[in-house]
C-alpha cells in the first residue's frame, strides 16, 4: 500500500476499516477516510525533529499524538489535523514518553520511563487540556534499569478505572496496575523475560479479566523464549506461553471484536484465539497494529503500512 510518507511508523489507530490514523517520525501524521484508498498527509508543523511513537483518535476528527524524546510535547486535533493544539510540553531531557491511551473522551493517561525514582505518569480528566503529574511517590519504586518501551504506544492501556502499564529492563518484567484511574497502584510480576533490551514491548486486554502481553528480546529479534504471557485475572497473575508462542520479539499486539489476537514486529506476524496457542502467518515486520471491524491494520519503517482482512 503506498503512502505519501517515508517516515517510520510507530502510531497506529484503527477507528474503523476506512477511517485510520498513523504516526511517526518527522512529526508526521496520516490519516485516511475511505479504507487507505488515499492518506491525508496533516503532518504537525515545525515537527520535524520529533517522533510521535504514539497517537489516539476518537473518530476522523479528534485525536492526541505524543513524541517520546527531544523535549515531549502533546498534540491535539478537533478538525482531522487540518490545526493542532499543543496541550503539554516537557522541555527536561530525562523525560521520556513510552505511551498513551484514553478510557474515553475526557480520561488519558501517558507513561514514560522513570524519573525520581518510579515511572513517569501523568493523567488527563478533561481530554488533555491539563495533564498532571502522579507524584513519583505514589507509584511503586523502580528496579534499576527498568523502562517502558516506545516501540509500538501500546505499553499501556485504559479500561474504565482500571490501568495496566508494562515494563521491561529490570530484573524481572512488570505490570503495574491502578484500578482506581491512576490515584493508587500495584505490581504484578510476569514471566516475560527481563534485562537490557528485554522485557514487556505491548499489552492488550480483551477486557477488564482478560488481556495478552508481548516483547521479548529487541537485541535478538528471533529468539521465542519468555515473549508472551496471557492473564485471565485483570493482571494480578500471568501464564507464560512458550513453545507455541509468536516467533520472535513482537513489539505490539491487538485484539480484535471477536477476541482474536494479532502480534507484530521485525520478524513477523503471529494470530491467536485463545493467547495460549500462536500461528506464524506471515514473516514480514511491521512495528505497530490496531484492529479495525473486519480489517487489522499494520504499519512500520519506511512508509510501510498493509492492511489484513480477518477470516
Amino acid at each position: 500500500m503506498e503512502v505519501p510518507s517515508n517516515a517510520h511508523f510507530r502510531g497506529i489507530q484503527a477507528i474503523s476499516d476506512n477511517v485510520v490514523w498513523l504516526s511517526g517520525t518527522g512529526g508526521t501524521v496520516l490519516l485516511t477516510e475511505n479504507g487507505g484508498k488515499k492518506w491525508n498527509n496533516i503532518t504537525v508543523p515545525k515537527c520535524d525533529s520529533l517522533d510521535f511513537r504514539d497517537i489516539h483518535a476518537l473518530d476522523s476528527k479528534r485525536a492526541w499524538v505524543m513524541s517520546s524524546g527531544n523535549g515531549v510535547q502533546v498534540f491535539y486535533t478537533k478538525n482531522g489535523g487540518k490545526t493542532w493544539a499543543l496541550q503539554f510540553e516537557d522541555t527536561n531531557p530525562k523525560v521520556f514518553f513510552d505511551g498513551m491511551d484514553f478510557s474515553d473522551e475526557l480520561n488519558g493517561v501517558i507513561y514514560g520511563d522513570p524519573i525520581d525514582g518510579s515511572m513517569d505518569v501523568l493523567i488527563t480528566k478533561n481530554g488533555g487540556e491539563n495533564w498532571d503529574r502522579i507524584p513519583a511517590e505514589k507509584i511503586p519504586a523502580a528496579w534499576e534499569d527498568e523502562a517502558g518501551f516506545a516501540a509500538s504506544g501500546t505499553g499501556i492501556v485504559y479500561k474504565g478505572d482500571k490501568i495496566w502499564m508494562a515494563t521491561g529492563g529490570g530484573e524481572i518484567s512488570r505490570i503495574i496496575k491502578s484500578e482506581d484511574n491512576g490515584k493508587t497502584w500495584k505490581v504484578h510480576l510476569t514471566p516475560i523475560i527481563g534485562g537490557t533490551g528485554q522485557g514487556i514491548f505491548s499489552i492488550a486486554m480483551k477486557d477488564e479479566r482478560n488481556g495478552v502481553a508481548v516483547g521479548g528480546d529487541y537485541v535478538d529479534s528471533t529468539r521465542v523464549e519468555h515473549n508472551c504471557a496471557y492473564t485471565i485475572d485483570g493482571g494480578e497473575s500471568w501464564s507464560l506461553v512458550d513453545s507455541n508462542g509468536p516467533k520472535g520479539y513482537r513489539s505490539c499486539v491487538t485484539i480484535t471484536k471477536s477476541g482474536l489476537a494479532l502480534a507484530c514486529g521485525r520478524t513477523g506476524i503471529d494470530s491467536s484465539t485463545d493467547f495460549k496457542t500462536w500461528t506464524s502467518i506471515s514473516k514480514d515486520g511491521y512495528f505497530t497494529c490496531d484492529a479495525g471491524d473486519k480489517l487489522i491494520w499494520l504499519a512500520g519503517r519506511r512508509g510501510k503500512v498493509a492492511k489484513m482482512r480477518i477470516e
